[in-house]
């Protein structure tokens, strides 16, 4: 029986689509190319969703990727992306939802500390019941280890959960737990007959 329904964050509960983002601060398709990849695209991003390297190191050596004349937008962006996000409001609303059918919510997530600064976007985000991000335990997806803080974190049984993510690796550590779960593509009502399908009701 399904008790806890946890949710991956980006392009499940939150849009992440860096390359809009990156049109917000530069027209140029050639400079948005080339900070794009390197606050993005590098191991300085994946460094921060490990909780490895603190945001001024990590900008430090994007900006060192490039020319003196996008440092200026490069930081701008790297401060100031989270302003462009948007929730996925059906997902949001589907949250709550199983909420108020007496579901318990939990986020777990591959993000650096900068979630702590927009959270408050995610209008479903307070109904949750408690929140794993990679950068806070130092641990990321697929990796075993942080799927087992979530667990011991909060007493859960993996076999009483539903997990919600984007990517197809994620899930399969969750199931060799014995987590069952859905690999989510944008489209909310497959989401809500595979939570069916589960007895998962609302």
């Amino acid at each position: 029986m399904i008790k806890n329904i946890i949710f991956d964050m980006g392009n499940v509960l939150l849009d992440y689509n860096p390359q809009d983002y990156v049109k917000a601060f530069l027209h140029s398709e050639e400079d948005q190319d080339m900070v794009l990849t390197a606050l993005f695209g590098g191991q300085e991003w994946l460094d921060l969703d490990h909780g490895l390297i603190t945001e001024r190191e990590a900008l430090k050596k994007m900006l060192q990727k490039l020319p003196k004349r996008l440092h200026q937008e490069a930081s701008a962006l790297f401060y100031g992306w989270q302003n462009y996000t948007r929730p996925i409001e059906s997902v949001n609303l589907l949250a709550v939802k199983l909420h108020e059918a007496g579901y318990h919510l939990y986020l777990l997530s591959n993000t650096g500390v900068r979630l702590h600064v927009y959270a408050h976007r995610l209008p479903a985000l307070q109904y949750f019941d408690g929140a794993v991000m990679s950068a806070d335990v130092q641990q990321v997806k697929p990796e075993p280890q942080i799927y087992q803080i979530l667990f011991d974190r909060y007493h859960l049984d993996p076999k009483e959960c539903f997990f919600i993510d984007d990517c197809e690796q994620n899930l399969k550590t969750g199931k060799q737990f014995g987590m069952c779960g859905y690999l989510f593509d944008g489209d909310e009502k497959k989401l809500e007959s595979a939570l069916h399908k589960e007895n998962i009701n609302w």
